[in-house]
């Protein structure tokens, strides 16, 4: 048996004088728990219960399509507290991907200079974890203009990093209390369309 703190031991049920009372082995008669309501507790009420996680269904990714450098008129400003100094940002709000199997938000994101230089990363970002993926670089200066990342992997995105546009982007924009949201609730946030959230539907 397992009490409330998550501890192992053993007692013997009784019953004593009409009420169901827990006896823990090799006690004492002083120490004799009466719980007059024993018999109608669930197992968890009880302490009786022991979490099974071999019947957890593990996190599986999706293979993910690299997609095609988005079109300039496609490319929408974001303005960032935590972008560096002299960095515009834009995402390609048309092409905002939410799979309902792994839960991965995908999109373009594109950097351009005060210099007139830019370049984009097709990147991956996962609410339940904190994390993100960059999948593909994107330079229009080179032929052909993508190339994917060797060994793409997950990483934390660090609130505490200065400079981490990417934290205030999962924080403000694509995720909610409730988890991720949706490309359409994703792009209303990011054209200033805010709504109440709830941890319940409403």
């Amino acid at each position: 048996m397992t009490n409330t703190l998550g501890f192992r031991w053993l007692a013997a049920v009784i019953t004593v004088a009409g009420f169901t009372c827990l006896m823990p082995m090799n006690a004492a008669a002083k120490d004799l728990i009466i719980d007059p309501y024993y018999e109608y507790r669930d197992e968890v009420s009880k302490g009786e219960f022991e979490y099974d996680d071999s019947q957890d269904i593990p996190w599986i990714e999706n293979e993910t399509e690299v997609l095609a450098v988005p079109q300039p008129d496609n490319l929408s400003q974001i303005k960032l507290d935590q972008l560096p100094e002299g960095f515009t940002l834009f995402i390609d709000k048309s092409r905002i991907d939410v799979n309902e199997n792994d839960d991965v938000i995908r999109v373009w994101l594109w950097i351009r200079s005060q210099s007139g230089s830019e370049s984009g990363t097709f990147e991956g970002f996962r609410c339940a974890t904190g994390e993100n993926k960059v999948y593909a670089y994107a330079n229009p200066q080179r032929d052909p203009p993508v190339t994917k990342a060797k060994r793409p992997r997950w990483q934390f995105v660090n609130a505490n990093r200065n400079g981490n546009y990417r934290f205030e982007l999962m924080k403000d924009y694509f995720c909610g209390i409730r988890g991720t949201r949706t490309a359409g609730e994703i792009r209303d946030y990011l054209t200033g369309e805010f709504r109440r959230e709830y941890f319940m539907s409403q």
